[in-house]
């Protein structure tokens, strides 16, 4: 499934808005399971980032070594 950029972009300037005003400005509950559901996204992305350099790096590699 592809999501057009705009809606994208809509969607997460909303996000972000709305765990801003929930979590700093009104000090709530699900303002700060925002920011922890948040936190989780930013930890599985840069270990999904991480290992995507690893992988490729090791193929490349092995591919090199081949040679």
């Amino acid at each position: 499934m592809k999501i057009n950029k705009k809606i994208f972009w809509i969607v997460a300037i909303s996000y972000a808005t709305v765990t801003f005003l929930l979590n700093n400005v009104l000090h709530t509950i699900i303002g700060r399971f925002l920011m922890q559901l948040s936190y989780l996204a930013l930890a599985f992305g840069l270990i999904l980032f991480i290992y995507k350099i690893l992988t490729i790096s090791i193929k490349q590699f092995v591919y090199n070594r081949k040679k």
